[in-house]
């Protein structure tokens, strides 16, 4: 049922629309990147944001997208920002740098606060981290419907497109708190898991080349995945390509032998004998 679903003519003009669905819109004034360097433009204009009265508000924004965006409760940003602080001056903290954020990015509605909970308005931000997260779960929702031949390449291209929104993990180039400690390792487990379930969709439906790109960038975020290595050296196998396979191999027992100090599985073995002449 599911393949027929993806083969009516309906579904396939939705499914063509998707690419566009999670780019920048003109009509959302503030764009703001966290995968990897943290930016905001500002109707099309960079924030300057060196100014060291500006890093305390700037944190707050950060913080208020690591805690999901929408109705993040007030106390819990200002004890997050500041666990030093005594009685209400968390509170008094949050207060003082919540104006001054929106005095700096000086677009109005942008931060609502409403019953002690604060949003970032959705209608005037575009966030790189809710665009990553939607074409992710767009991919599991094409996927449900069918892992044949006829969604396989739709759902290539809009993991593709998530693949470009992830430049590094979340605030990957900021100071490490435990707040954006947590949603960086969600995302990066995530994005391992779908090139993992992708590439073996890529697989099955004998589209080598692009299972390859997706096990190689799976290989940049986590260089100690075994699973793969190995998904990596079956790909290039069923190519022809048994040097790459033999090297990529190499690589996998390097890096398993000197960061972790253990060897390859048995699974893996296999693999590589199967590579040999």
């Amino acid at each position: 049922m599911g393949l027929n679903l993806i083969q009516d003519g309906r579904h396939l003009r939705l499914l063509e629309t998707y690419a566009g669905r999670y780019g920048y819109k003109p009509d959302q004034p503030v764009r703001i990147h966290t995968l990897g360097r943290f930016g905001i433009r500002v109707n099309g204009r960079a924030l300057d944001a060196a100014r060291g009265r500006q890093h305390k508000p700037l944190e707050l924004l950060q913080a208020l997208i690591a805690f999901g965006s929408r109705g993040v409760a007030v106390e819990l940003l200002a004890h997050a920002l500041w666990p030093d602080a005594e009685g209400d001056a968390a509170v008094n903290n949050f207060d003082v740098n919540l104006h001054r954020l929106r005095r700096l990015i000086g677009v109005a509605g942008l931060i609502t606060t409403d019953g002690g909970r604060v949003s970032l308005d959705n209608t005037l931000a575009w966030v790189d981290v809710w665009a990553f997260e939607r074409l992710l779960n767009e991919t599991d929702r094409l996927l449900l419907l069918s892992r044949g031949r006829a969604v396989s390449k739709r759902v290539e291209h809009l993991f593709d497109q998530a693949l470009t929104f992830y430049q590094d993990g979340f605030l990957a180039r900021e100071p490490v708190r435990p707040w954006n400690l947590s949603l960086r390792e969600r995302l990066r487990s995530k994005l391992l898991r779908h090139i993992v379930d992708i590439g073996q969709v890529a697989e099955d439906n004998g589209h080598w080349r692009s299972a390859i790109r997706f096990y190689r960038k799976g290989l940049e975020i986590e260089p100690l995945a075994e699973e793969l290595y190995r998904h990596l050296m079956i790909s290039y196998r069923h190519l022809g390509q048994y040097a790459e396979g033999l090297a990529t191999y190499q690589r996998c027992r390097h890096n398993l032998a000197t960061l972790l100090q253990i060897v390859p599985s048995k699974e893996t073995e296999a693999v590589r004998a199967s590579l040999l002449p």
